[in-house]
């Protein structure tokens, strides 16, 4: 099977909107799947937080070391080439989440406006041509049917533009702004640049997804210092990498200028590496 690799006119949506809604990536059933392995890292978070519903919202972070078994979202055959269109081969996974949004009556959005990665990489708008600094990809895991069901929302071009400077929190939508419908098996990769926020939740459903951060190899990871050795005791080599292992015999050049990078991260495709 060849690879699902970007087309023109998701590269033009990248560049002039800053984000990409990408359906039915995984199969309905399979991300029954992976919804059944989200909720069973949400089971056990709540009952040692009892009160963390109450906000109505909520992220569960180092998702990859709570479970098995959403590894395989890591290099998804489906996904991965995508990914390495995007953001080349030098890469590695910053992060992992889980999100929860409960349903509410309430009519402001369950998050202010923001970006992400903090007030410094806010500052920094990469040019068109070039490759991201970071991006998330959230994997959609239960259905977005309409608006206001814990949407995911964004400004489309936003991620070219200042943030607005003002401390106030920002629950106002601003011009623009829009609601992303979704199926489970969708997902949207957008840089950290891109404003966005969560819409209210007034239908009957908890929404969960999945989101993994990745960004180029030499970035500081987002939740964690080093990955545990039990957790990368059970990845392949290509997932080890994309974790910051480096093997046993490393230095800190090896994150900038890896030797055998294009090699482990290869492995097993079918097509040219891009970006070296």
């Amino acid at each position: 099977m060849s690879a699902n690799r970007l087309t023109k006119l998701q590269h033009q949506q990248w560049v002039e909107d800053g984000y990409l809604h990408l359906k039915n990536i995984i199969p309905k059933e399979e991300a029954a799947v992976y919804l059944d392995a989200a909720n069973e890292v949400i089971g056990p978070y709540e009952k040692e937080n009892p009160r963390i519903c109450e906000k109505g919202y909520y992220t569960i972070i180092q998702t990859l070391e709570c479970t098995p078994r959403i590894d395989p979202l890591m290099d998804y055959p489906n996904l991965f080439p995508l990914i390495l269109d995007l953001m080349g081969p030098y890469l590695q996974i910053m992060g992992s989440q889980i999100y929860v949004r409960y349903p509410n009556k309430k009519d402001k959005n369950l998050t202010a406006w923001h970006t992400d990665a903090g007030p410094s990489l806010r500052q920094v708008r990469v040019g068109p041509d070039s490759l991201p600094l970071n991006f998330k990809i959230q994997f959609f895991l239960t259905e977005i049917p309409t608006e206001n069901c814990a949407n995911f929302m964004l400004v489309p071009g936003s991620h070219r533009r200042e943030f607005p400077k003002d401390s106030a929190p920002r629950y106002d939508n601003p011009p623009g702004a829009v609601q992303l419908i979704c199926q489970p098996g969708d997902c949207a990769i957008f840089p950290n640049t891109l404003w966005h926020s969560v819409a209210p939740n007034h239908s009957d459903t908890v929404r969960r997804s999945i989101t993994f951060r990745y960004g180029q190899m030499w970035c500081r990871p987002y939740d964690y210092e080093k990955c545990p050795e039990k957790v990368l005791a059970r990845m392949t080599p290509r997932r080890r990498r994309l974790m910051g292992d480096m093997g046993k015999n490393y230095t800190a050049t090896d994150y900038f200028k890896p030797k055998d990078q294009i090699e482990i991260i290869m492995d097993g495709l079918d097509f040219e590496c891009p970006h070296v």
